[in-house]
């Protein structure tokens, strides 16, 4: 027996198929096809589920419910690009390695794109893979925390059909787009509780501005304060951006980190990059970690490890994070079926940067 919801399901399909709906056409609201079918509701929105899920309906928030036929796939050419901001240092190496153990094996061919985080080499690399007809891409978001112009050209490869996975940051602008991403909020969070609890009161931070994983760590480090009772102030708090990781290493901007956290007993650091990098400032105005101040870090990479002062840091998943950022495009690419994105837990490995004993600071 065919249930109702199928009956809206066959109907809309059917309605494809004979032409009367085409791609880009908007299809009737909720409203109109309860009123239409005399189905309940919950009824309606089944079977939208369902059509959205298999890629057959698009829903744009505030706008509403859109027809989405698809196109002819060209011929598999088992070419995968990947796009990232970095590749041959730091956590980068490793994502690169997870993705790859899950594709070469498939028989795919991997093209490497850079754009050291500029947003008009994003734009050469996109272009470039465009006219190279890739089977999928999966890219690391560029200056993520910015409006992007390349969002068109993400829309025309969604036009070309050729799917597409973010790793790291994606651009919530862009509809329908499916990510494997870090729970950077909560990690934020957990590393300034951590100081908090090794008795830490006075905790500033050093974050990334034109990337969307700054933000979000910024948002856990300040929701963490503010549910400890402490005091925030801006002047604890440096933003920087890409073109300012030049600057690490001048007088005057070591100056300026120095100055913005002498008082401070504590520092949550954007990256294992930034938190070596202060280890050296601080070294330089002889103040001991985690003696007088203590620091956590994001990435739990290698510079975490191997710093003359191990770094406390929250575990990024890397391999992990590629080899699951690989599967979901290979699924794409073979069932052409919608896939969910996935927000993946970093968890806390404490090091020397803040094992000293609480009783000390007292």
């Amino acid at each position: 027996m065919t249930t109702k919801y199928e009956v809206l399901i066959d109907y809309i399909k059917g309605r494809i198929a004979d032409g009367s709906y085409q791609d880009g056409d908007k299809l009737e609201s909720e409203n109109q096809l309860v009123d239409k079918f005399g189905f309940s509701r919950q009824t309606v929105r089944q079977a939208l589920g369902i059509l959205e899920n298999e890629g057959v309906l698009e829903r744009r928030r505030g706008s509403g419910t859109y027809i989405r036929v698809p196109k002819p796939r060209h011929a598999k050419t088992f070419n995968i690009g990947i796009i990232a901001t970095y590749i041959s240092d730091y956590i980068f190496p490793y994502i690169i390695n997870g993705i790859e153990s899950e594709l070469t094996p498939q028989g795919y061919h991997i093209t490497i794109g850079v754009t050291k985080n500029k947003i008009e080499e994003e734009s050469r690399v996109l272009r470039s893979f465009m006219d190279r007809h890739m089977d999928g891409i999966i890219i690391e978001g560029t200056k993520s925390a910015f409006p992007n112009p390349n969002l068109e050209l993400y829309r025309k490869l969604q036009d070309m059909d050729i799917p597409v996975v973010f790793f790291n940051s994606y651009y919530p602008a862009l509809e329908n787009t499916i990510y494997v991403v870090t729970d950077d909020m909560k990690a934020g969070q957990d590393i300034t509780r951590h100081l908090i609890d090794c008795g830490c009161k006075t905790i500033g931070g050093m974050f990334k501005s034109d990337d969307m994983q700054g933000h979000k760590r910024y948002s856990g480090y300040t929701k963490a304060l503010m549910e400890a009772g402490l005091e925030f102030d801006d002047d604890r708090v440096i933003w920087y951006t890409t073109s300012d990781e030049a600057r690490f290493g001048e007088e005057d901007f070591d100056r300026y980190i120095y100055r913005s956290f002498r008082e401070c007993d504590a520092v949550v650091c954007y990256n294992d990059k930034v938190a070596a990098r202060l280890l050296s400032v601080l070294g330089k105005y002889e103040v001991n970690v985690p003696e007088d101040i203590m620091i956590g870090s994001f990435d739990n990479s290698s510079l975490s490890e191997y710093s003359f002062v191990p770094i406390t840091s929250m575990n990024h998943p890397k391999e992990n994070l590629g080899r699951i950022a690989a599967r979901k495009l290979l699924n794409l690419i073979d069932t052409h079926k919608h896939e969910s994105s996935l927000v993946m837990d970093m968890e806390l490995v404490q090091k020397k940067s803040t094992k000293k004993k609480n009783t000390e600071r007292n």
